[in-house]
């Protein structure tokens, strides 16, 4: 998968030098509803699934050990995301911005 096929349809791209950060933030459209990748990063494999359905989005990612990631959700700032041990961060851009450590976290709205 090429760059770009990371960063927008997986949503997977680095947020600090060496992947010390990832950014996780798929860009559901363009007749795409669902998607899985995992990226090989210097500190780990990175990964992500998500899906669109009826207007309910999914995603699962993990990220390695001594890592951080943003995650982002396509939600308004009043919609509830429901989520396993992230920490709300703020509203951009359309999007639930999360933060979350290693492991593997899931999110729906």
């Amino acid at each position: 998968m090429s760059v770009n096929g990371y960063a927008h349809i997986a949503g997977i791209a680095p947020g600090r030098p060496g992947y010390r950060e990832v950014v996780v933030r798929p860009r559901p459209g363009g007749g795409i509803d669902e998607a899985r990748a995992t990226l090989s990063s210097v500190r780990g494999p990175v990964s992500t699934r998500w899906r669109r359905r009826g207007g309910h989005f999914e995603l699962t990612c993990s990220v390695p050990v001594n890592t951080t990631a943003q995650v982002w959700i396509p939600a308004s700032a009043t919609d509830r995301v429901e989520h396993t041990g992230a920490a709300l961060l703020r509203h951009e851009d359309g999007c639930q911005v999360f933060r979350v450590g290693s492991g593997t976290h899931r999110f729906a709205v």
